[in-house]
């Protein structure tokens, strides 16, 4: 048994790495889940309903079905798990809602696409290289420095913790534990965030791609930087020395840093959004949102 686990962790590992040969992503680099599947030849459609995680459907057409009331970190890992299963053809899966990711499952279809997911979204390459362009040393991370990998990665923070542990072995069971004492709430908490919002941590060695957000989620961006476009966003206070807005309209806008020569690229969709992915950023004229008055 353990033996076929193995087997199933190569061959989903060996597959992530495929897919990023093929469509030309820097190793390094952190992947855009929508966009990836899209390329693959799936439509992406965003359901609101409640105990829905994702769905993946091969006829008449591939399409995988995200569950938008699931938390932002979740919809990158169902979009990749739902891919997993179109690469790997194992026909139509439902996957309602799941407390965590890499769970020993009975089905090996599930166990497969976990795994498949968590190394195309969490590379070994790109969090190496994410820890090191940050100086930080992963043997002495905090939790404030795992939040701001997993912002940077669009993955949940004990996401990123117990991929970071069991698949990779950059974490020990006790650092772990350590850090998975540590609350993502509260630490969003720390920049204003709320059980509805989250919280996108864009530091100056945010590179690739864009910053996908939801209206009222909040963005913290380092000294120096700020939003370009306030009909998107709204500046909200500063954090130690980090200017933090809050997402208003759907729309694109862009922040940028006054001297320093960085900037990004900011995507906003609406709150719980149903449709097809790729019209979720499009501005809506009819949208008023009350605490923009």
């Amino acid at each position: 048994m353990l033996s076929d686990k193995k087997q199933l962790i190569f061959k989903a590992t060996a597959h992530a790495e495929y897919i990023r040969i093929k469509f030309g992503i820097d190793q390094r680099a952190p992947i855009d889940p929508v966009s990836i599947a899209e390329q693959s030849g799936c439509e992406i459609r965003y359901l609101s309903l409640p105990s829905l995680e994702g769905m993946y459907s091969p006829k008449p057409h591939a399409v995988i079905f995200i569950g938008s009331e699931r938390p932002a970190g979740r919809l990158a890992f169902t979009c990749m798990h739902e891919l997993g299963h179109h690469e790997f053809k194992h026909g139509i899966r439902v996957d309602e809602i799941k407390n965590s990711i890499l769970s020993d499952a009975n089905d090996p279809r599930e166990f497969v696409a976990d795994v498949f997911a968590a190394n195309l979204l969490m590379s070994k390459t790109s969090i190496l290289y994410a820890l090191k362009t940050r100086g930080l040393d992963p043997q002495k991370l905090e939790p404030l420095d795992v939040f701001r990998l997993s912002s940077f990665f669009g993955v949940g923070y004990t996401t990123i913790i117990d991929h970071m542990t069991s698949m990779l072995r950059m974490l020990n069971q006790y650092q772990q534990n350590l850090l998975k004492k540590i609350k993502a709430k509260d630490l969003k908490a720390q920049f204003g965030g709320t059980p509805q919002s989250e919280v996108i941590i864009a530091d100056s060695f945010w590179q690739s791609r864009a910053v996908d957000m939801s209206v009222g989620d909040i963005l913290v961006l380092h000294k120096g930087a700020v939003v370009e476009d306030s009909r998107y966003m709204i500046k909200k206070d500063l954090v130690d020395g980090q200017p933090t807005y809050i997402a208003c309209s759907r729309g694109y806008t862009r922040a940028f840093h006054e001297s320093g020569g960085w900037a990004v690229n900011i995507r906003i969709a609406p709150k719980q959004y149903e449709g097809l992915a790729q019209y979720r950023f499009l501005d809506d004229p009819e949208e008023d949102f009350a605490w923009k008055k």
